[in-house]
């Protein structure tokens, strides 16, 4: 089942793509940044649970802020996964992002 929430030029566009007993995947497209964030980090916190996992597809992502860097900080590791991030992504969650 694929969800995609409403989308405007410049902002967040987040859609849900949910399979039957697999991790819910959030297709992140634009950018992370303002008053998106939180709306992204409650999408997140919605889907979390004990056994559910949610895997932040950040392909499409053309910007994030120092506020997208915190929140990706904050999320819980052992029910988030961040796909197709980069290096940068990678080293912001691994690493905290300093060198």
């Amino acid at each position: 089942m694929v969800q995609a929430l409403r989308y405007l030029p410049g902002m967040l566009r987040i859609t849900k793509i949910a399979e039957n007993g697999s991790p819910v995947t959030l297709k992140l497209e634009g950018k992370v940044h303002a008053e998106w964030v939180a709306l992204l980090e409650e999408e997140c916190r919605a889907l979390i649970g004990p056994k559910k996992m949610v895997l932040l597809d950040f392909s499409d992502v053309t910007f994030m802020d120092d506020r997208g860097v915190e929140m990706i900080r904050r999320l819980p590791a052992r029910s988030i996964t961040i796909i197709n991030g980069g290096a940068f992504i990678e080293d912001v969650r691994d690493r905290g992002g300093k060198s």
